[in-house]
Parts: structure tokens; C-alpha cells; sequence
């Protein structure tokens, strides 16, 4: 799948050309939709960008798309995208090789969670700014993220499939069983009892890490962060929403930027958590994302780091609170400078629809813009508002494409449809988000008995 440019039957005009300086971008193309801004910014900061786009992106989608004059990445040229199988640092070495040989390459920017890994020990191998190999093998697996920040940490326990929980002295329940290593809320199940354990097991891969931890109830917050050369320069808490409490899943259901209902003293517990499990994983540069539960106690504990920015809307909802390009910061800091930041003015939010069981037929909303950035592989713009202006739907975003079947919300991958909007930092959201909620419509078809089947509709 990875395509090379070959050096040898280049014209002698093109040897010559000369390039601009490089920002090699990798990423995949549900994840790029929503930092198409970086094209433009890269201009504007006199760099050319790469593109090596991952095995999470569809050959056929990624070639639509960029026949598409209207769309950003039909400005790419041929030479300046790759391809790519798999997340391996080999793969990406080989994909990137003949770029490092033939342009200036002056920063190295991972959009996404697949090639944290290797875009990690690819910059720092450059001596490019980065969060650095170490922090970001940690960020990749949660078993060292335990390890490396034993304070913030639940009581966990690396789960032996062959031997039972009680086996091993673990008799803290209910408990939470999760893969070490995927993303998306995928795999996670919260457990009530030792009985509950031995059925999930299949579901997991015979190799996955896996464990088994305390779970910790509370409110859940995310901590964004920019972060040069281990300093935080601007951090935000961001609320989340969950389907736990009428599931086993843990499935985000909703974001709040930035997070309401905190005391100052609440917020300096977050920040100072999130701080340190940077300087314990040694973070570098680049932008964080850390999910922490805040007890009734005032107790931190980290379910979860990334080290990379956050997904959904997160960055779309900052930009809406604060007015700042977080994909112009994203590109200051791989470039080795310090970017603008700026305050909350606003909160914004993001919240997740239930839908119906079936097909997705059509999405339709009274005064509210619809937005199939799924099919149309790029995301609205979104442009902040002024501090006091009313309270404001900017859209419904959605992540499915027609004909997508809709079941369960067991993992991130299951939603179809959400609202983004926001209003005065002051002002009460709860109105605003009821009202743009039931002014969207979610049809569904039923499909054919094979295709309603259980492990379909999952």
C-alpha cells in the first residue's frame, strides 16, 4: 500500500527544484477531516506538508476525496502523500526515507492515535520537537501509565486469562476490565463481580494486556494541554459525559469546554494531576490529552492519557471558547515555537445522540446546519463567536455515512450523530443543548433479517 516517488526517473528539472522547509504530518483521514485548517497554516508559515495517512483510511475515500477540487487535500501533489499498511515504525521509516533524503524537513506532527509510537521516536531520532519516544510509548498503553504515575493510579491488576480474578487476591468490585492498549473506549466493560469476568474474555485478542481495576466513580474531566519542552504553556478541563450509567460501556456520550461546576481549588487538583503525569513521563512538545475522575473526596485518578490532541469536537470546542487556531498551535509547537493562546470567553459543548436501531436513512434539523463530515471527509469551520454574543447550535455534525448500520453505543466507533454549540461563559448551557437536541431528526431503515442480527447491530 505505501507508494514511493522514484528517485531515478525524476527530470533533471524536478532534481533541481528547489523545496521549501517540510512539516511531515501523519495521521488518517477520519482524523485529518477536522484539522484540514493545517494546509493553510502550513502556508502561511512558509512549509510544505507531507501527508502519510494510515491503514485506518480507505484507498478508495482518500482518492474521492482528493479528486475533489473542493476539498483541501486535492491541492496535494502526488510526491507529498503516502500511503501506508500498518502504524509500524519501520513502515513509516520506509514511507518517510525518501522525503528525509530529497526535503528540508523541519517538524514531524502526529494527528491521531495509531502512529503516536512511531512519530514519536521519529522526531526525536531528528532532533525535531515532539513529546519524545518515552512519553509517547507510555501514552500508548495503560499498563505503564500505572507504572510510571503510581499515585494518580487506580488499584489495578494485570489479568491472567487462564487463572480467575480470585485466584490472584482481587476481590475489589464492582471493577472495570480494559485492554491495555485500544482506543476509543473499545473493549471496556465494567464488571460487577468475579462470575462477570470469564464471559468478556473471548472478545479480547489472545495477546492483549489486560486489565483489571478498581472502578473509581466520580466526574469525569479531560485536561488539554500545550506543552514546549516540558513547560505547560496554556491547559484546559474539558467535562465529559458517559453512557455508564445505564450500560456496562463507557462510551463518551458529550464534552463541555471548558468544564463547569468546578471550584478553583477543584480545578488546581486537575491541573496539578495532569502536570504530574507529565513530568513523570517526561513529556517534551506538543499537545496532551489526560481523562481523570474526580471523586467525592476531591480524589484525582487517571483513567487515561494520549499524547497527541484530543478527538471528537474537543479542539472545535476550544476554539469556540477561547478563540484560539489550536491547529496553528499544534503546528507552532512541531515547528519549535511558542504559539498564541488565550483564556475562555464562552463554553462550548458537544453532546451525542441516541439514535434508532437500524440503517441510517437521513439526518435532518430545524435551523441548525447538518454536516456529513463522515462522507464528505472534512468537518465545518466553526469560527468563534464574540464573548457576549447569544447563546448558539452551530451544527450537527454526522460521523456515519447512509446506510451505516446503528446499533449499541459500545464504543466511540458507534455514535452517528452529535450538536456542537455554545454561549457566554456565564450563561447556562442545559437550555441551549435541549433545544437544539430536539430539533434534530435520526431516520433509520430496518434492514434485512441477516443484517439484523446480534452481532451486527453491536
Amino acid at each position: 500500500m505505501t507508494t514511493f516517488r522514484d528517485s531515478g526517473a525524476r527530470s533533471a528539472a524536478d532534481a533541481a527544484a528547489p523545496h521549501r522547509p517540510a512539516v511531515i504530518v501523519i495521521t488518517d483521514l477520519v482524523v485529518i477531516a477536522k484539522h484540514l485548517r493545517l494546509l493553510d497554516t502550513a502556508g502561511r508559515r512558509g512549509v510544505t506538508p507531507l501527508f502519510v495517512f494510515g491503514p485506518e483510511t480507505p484507498g478508495d475515500e482518500l482518492a474521492r476525496h482528493r479528486r475533489d477540487p473542493r476539498h483541501p487535500l486535492s491541492r496535494l501533489a502526488d510526491e507529498d502523500l503516502r500511503h501506508v499498511a500498518d502504524t509500524s515504525l519501520d513502515t513509516l521509516l520506509r514511507a518517510v526515507a525518501p522525503w528525509l533524503r530529497d526535503r528540508p524537513v523541519r517538524a514531524v506532527l502526529n494527528v491521531g492515535e495509531v502512529f503516536v509510537e512511531a512519530a514519536g521516536a521519529l522526531a526525536q531520532s531528528l532532533g525535531l520537537p515532539g513529546p519524545g519516544a518515552h512519553a509517547a510509548r507510555v501514552c500508548r498503553n495503560k499498563l505503564l501509565q500505572r507504572l510510571a504515575a503510581p499515585a494518580l493510579a487506580p488499584r489495578w491488576m494485570l489479568l491472567d486469562p487462564a487463572r480467575p480474578p480470585a485466584a490472584d487476591g482481587w476481590d475489589t468490585y464492582p471493577a472495570v476490565l480494559k485492554p491495555a492498549s485500544r482506543m476509543s473506549s473499545s473493549g471496556v466493560r465494567a464488571v460487577a463481580g468475579p462470575d462477570a469476568v470469564p464471559p468478556l474474555l473471548p472478545d479480547y485478542g489472545p495477546d492483549e494486556l489486560l486489565l483489571l481495576e478498581e472502578r473509581i466513580t466520580g466526574r469525569e474531566f479531560s485536561v488539554e494541554t500545550l506543552v514546549r519542552d516540558g513547560a505547560v504553556l496554556w491547559a484546559g478541563i474539558t467535562a465529559k459525559d458517559t453512557n455508564e450509567s445505564a450500560t456496562s460501556f463507557f462510551t463518551e456520550t458529550g464534552h463541555t469546554s471548558p468544564a463547569p461546576h468546578l471550584t478553583p481549588a477543584q480545578e488546581k487538583l486537575l491541573f496539578d494531576a495532569n502536570a504530574e503525569f507529565l513530568r513523570a513521563v517526561r513529556f517534551g512538545t506538543g499537545m496532551s490529552h489526560a481523562e481523570f475522575r474526580l471523586t467525592a473526596e476531591d480524589r484525582v485518578v487517571l483513567m487515561e492519557a494520549a499524547a497527541r490532541p484530543p478527538g471528537d469536537a474537543i479542539t472545535r470546542l476550544w476554539r469556540l471558547a477561547t478563540g484560539m487556531d489550536l491547529d496553528a498551535a499544534l503546528l507552532d509547537l512541531a515547528l519549535g515555537t511558542e504559539p498564541s493562546t488565550a483564556p475562555p470567553r464562552r463554553r462550548a459543548r458537544q453532546v451525542y445522540l441516541d439514535h434508532p436501531r437500524g440503517l441510517l436513512a437521513d439526518v435532518t434539523a430545524e435551523d441548525v446546519p447538518v454536516h456529513w463530515v463522515g462522507e464528505r471527509g472534512r468537518w465545518p469551520d466553526l469560527p468563534p463567536l464574540a464573548g457576549d454574543a447569544p447563546a448558539r447550535a452551530h451544527a450537527v455534525l454526522v460521523s456515519r455515512s447512509r446506510g451505516d448500520l446503528l446499533g449499541d453505543l459500545s464504543d466511540s466507533r458507534g455514535r452517528s450523530v452529535s450538536v456542537v454549540l455554545d454561549a457566554p461563559l456565564g450563561s447556562d448551557l442545559d437550555p441551549t443543548t435541549q433545544d437544539a437536541t430536539a430539533r434534530v431528526t435520526i431516520r433509520a431503515v430496518q434492514p434485512s433479517p441477516a443484517e439484523t442480527s446480534e452481532e451486527a447491530l453491536r
